[in-house]
């Protein structure tokens, strides 16, 4: 069973204020479970830049680099993708804004040393996309991640795409055939959709289609397939205003079995706001319990 290596950060703008001492007990706390990446979900949100004076990251890198750990950065939220994402139009200022930014980003922290890659925030699922769509968001991906192969040669581009159940395991096969075809990122961090979907009742039903499916697609294109795995709950019935908590660890465990057989590496959603121990009481109880998982692998 593998375990979890890395560790989305949602960054909102109020967690500017965090302080460099409280984001030490964050990294070691995560390096106590064997976490060593961390994927920064994106560096701007509707517009706005989460390194506008004063700027959380110069500290963050310092003390992963400190912790052995390594930073990728997330590019651009923008809340009219869920509206827009069909418009070729929209796809192309996108590409052109979210260039801008990793040119940005670079240009402030590509030389540190923990800096290890780009993530594209844009979350694509199993919709049924006609071959134009899927052609238009293929060169939107491809678009990007050529630009940011180009800042950083040999640091990866990711994506963190998520299924719901839309298409069957064979199309959702054949749409991310086509999806990734000239290789537009090269590692796919599939969501498993445990948390956002209330699956955890079914995780051994839902989840490893969808996996061995999205693990063709990508051995075929020579992309990384990772998990993202989502370490939060579904608390109630609502589509339209979804409420998380903490898993628990056993549930966890679980989700890690059964995609251990189709991935290269299992990151989570998110590390800072579900397992923390510094967040709260059932974070707390998970982390402690997903530590002690950690350490009874680490004896075997």
């Amino acid at each position: 069973m593998r375990l979890i290596e890395g560790t989305f950060l949602q960054f909102w703008a109020s967690m500017r204020e965090v302080s460099a001492a409280q984001w030490a007990k964050e990294l070691d706390a995560m390096r106590a479970v064997k976490i060593h990446t961390i994927i920064l979900q994106w560096t701007q949100a509707d517009g706005r830049n989460l390194f506008e004076t004063p700027d959380p990251f110069p500290a963050i890198l310092r003390l992963a680099h400190q912790r052995g750990m390594k930073f990728v950065f997330g590019l651009r939220y923008d809340g009219r993708w869920w509206r827009e994402w069909g418009n070729p139009q929209y796809l192309r200022g996108e590409a052109t804004e979210s260039i801008a930014l990793a040119r940005e980003v670079h240009r402030r922290y590509g030389k540190h040393p923990a800096f290890a890659g780009f993530y594209i925030p844009y979350e694509l699922w199993d919709g049924l996309l006609t071959e134009a769509q899927t052609e238009h968001l293929r060169e939107m991906l491809h678009t990007i991640s050529s630009a940011c192969r180009q800042l950083t040669p040999g640091k990866p581009v990711l994506l963190a795409p998520f299924f719901s159940g839309q298409l069957s395991p064979e199309r959702f096969e054949q749409l991310w055939l086509r999806l990734l075809r000239d290789r537009p990122v090269d590692v796919v961090a599939l969501q498993d959709g445990v948390g956002a979907r209330g699956w955890d009742g079914q995780i051994e039903e839902k989840v490893p289609p969808y996996f061995a499916a999205m693990q063709h697609a990508c051995k075929e294109h020579g992309v990384a397939l990772w998990c993202d795995l989502e370490c939060f709950r579904l608390t109630n019935n609502n589509p339209s205003r979804p409420e998380f908590a903490p898993a628990t660890a056993e549930r966890i465990v679980r989700q890690l079995k059964v995609v251990s057989a189709y991935v290269q590496r299992v990151v989570t959603f998110d590390f800072y706001h579900y397992m923390s121990p510094y967040r709260g009481e059932a974070q707390r109880t998970l982390y402690e319990r997903y530590r002690s998982i950690v350490a009874s692998a680490a004896n075997h």
